[in-house]
């Protein structure tokens, strides 16, 4: 029985793909995965830029990254295969941004983390 569940789980991700995990709090656990998600994030008087931390392993597949207002990007999309850590900063005017993480045939996992902050320049 439990050989048969995980030959049906197996099939089910070559077929259509897993995403596993709630990002900030987890790590996303991807396979064979191809999809965009977006977080609505509120820039206020006190903050003027957006920090992403990204960490992760793609043994296939890409991750790109982008924040957008009303539509329209702001930011250059970032493009992640393999290894990859570190973080981005934006420099931004208060108000309403979507940030996007755009996922091409990945497998392996991500970590995915942000935060408003004050910009320091280094």
């Amino acid at each position: 029985m439990l050989l048969a569940l995980f030959g049906l789980g197996y099939w089910y991700a070559e077929t259509y793909g897993i995403y596993a995990g709630l990002p900030p709090f987890t790590p996303v656990l991807l396979w064979d995965y191809s999809g965009e998600r977006t977080y609505e994030v509120t820039l206020r008087g006190a903050s003027d830029a957006l920090k992403v931390r990204l960490e992760g392993e793609l043994k296939q597949g890409s991750l790109k990254v982008w924040i957008s207002r009303n539509g329209r990007r702001v930011t250059r999309p970032r493009v992640y295969r393999e290894r990859f850590g570190g973080e981005l900063k934006s420099r931004l005017d208060p108000g309403r941004y979507t940030l996007h993480f755009a996922l091409e045939d990945a497998r392996g996992w991500v970590r995915l983390d942000w935060v408003s902050t004050k910009f320091e320049s280094w």
